[in-house]
């Protein structure tokens, strides 16, 4: 059997698995939305187990053309989400987020913070009037070669979105995988990005997001000293997961969104998946 023709095979299964864990994950959430599971799950969890929690989210793109699927959600998804977060969370900037996270804040509803990395233009253009219209406050990582290029955000986006409520943070320059990268490029990747960020924002660039960000697959303990040294306050990684008195500080968790069903956004963020039981459920389901 020649190389090519099992490629072609291997690539063939991937994609079915794929395709088979998609549905059978739209089932899982389907059936716990609808059965009722999760809004009984939410009060007892805040009526008497008294928990409320603290997610980031994470999206790339906001856009009607699917040219990044994984990574792009749809403008009528995205202000679905965010009139919902409105409606149901205390939505809130990253720095309010860390300033209550050092003072271990007592929760009185669950709280949840907006994030887009890379920097894409249609943070700009579709995004961010949504944002606007919502008011929730939201951060970018940017990644900083690409600014002024065909698909990425502008000097003058950024500095017009700066001034309206929206905070910048670093991503790299080239958004390389810094477990990868040798000590020397990591640095100029790490210090070279603040400091353009700066130069454009006139002001400090205090967090930062590792590109593809798994904790020792795309960055490392190297990673998050050199990042510590560089003069930021935190970062954050795209390890999934609400945000606990126990999480690293320079490996924060986050959600990434895709552009699922409304109902998959809504059980997604409830916290049922930080639940013991249900989070081994879905393990095991492989999806």
């Amino acid at each position: 059997m020649s190389n090519l023709l099992i490629y072609k095979r291997t690539k063939k299964y991937i994609r079915l698995k794929y395709t088979i864990a998609w549905y059978v994950g739209i089932l899982f959430f389907f059936i716990l939305y609808f059965s009722g599971i999760v809004p009984v799950y939410i009060f007892f969890r805040k009526k008497y187990l008294k928990q409320y929690l603290t997610f980031v989210l994470m999206y790339h793109r906001i856009d009607n053309v699917k040219t990044d699927r994984d990574i792009t959600v749809s403008i009528k998804n995205f202000e679905n989400q965010m009139k919902y977060l409105r409606q149901n969370y205390d939505v809130i900037s990253l720095d309010t987020l860390l300033s209550r996270h050092k003072q271990n804040h007592i929760k009185q509803i669950d709280e949840i913070a907006v994030t887009f990395d890379d920097g894409f233009k249609d943070n700009f253009t579709n995004a961010f009037p949504i944002l606007r219209k919502y008011d929730i406050p939201a951060s970018i990582f940017v990644a900083t070669n690409f600014i002024d290029k065909n698909e990425g955000l502008s000097r003058e986006d950024i500095f017009l979105m700066k001034k309206r409520n929206i905070a910048f943070g670093s991503h790299t320059r080239t958004h390389n995988v810094l477990s990868e990268t040798d000590k020397n490029s990591a640095l100029e990747e790490i210090r070279g990005s603040k400091k353009i960020l700066e130069e454009i924002l006139q002001d400090d660039v205090r967090y930062f997001a590792y590109p593809y960000g798994k904790r020792e697959l795309d960055f490392n303990d190297d990673s998050m000293r050199i990042v510590k040294e560089a003069g930021y306050s935190a970062a954050f990684s795209t390890n999934n997961g609400c945000i606990t008195n126990n999480s690293d500080i320079f490996a924060l968790e986050r959600l990434g969104v895709r552009d699922f069903p409304m109902f998959v956004f809504k059980v997604r963020i409830s916290g049922i998946f930080e639940n013991k039981w249900i989070h081994i459920l879905w393990k095991y389901l492989g999806v």
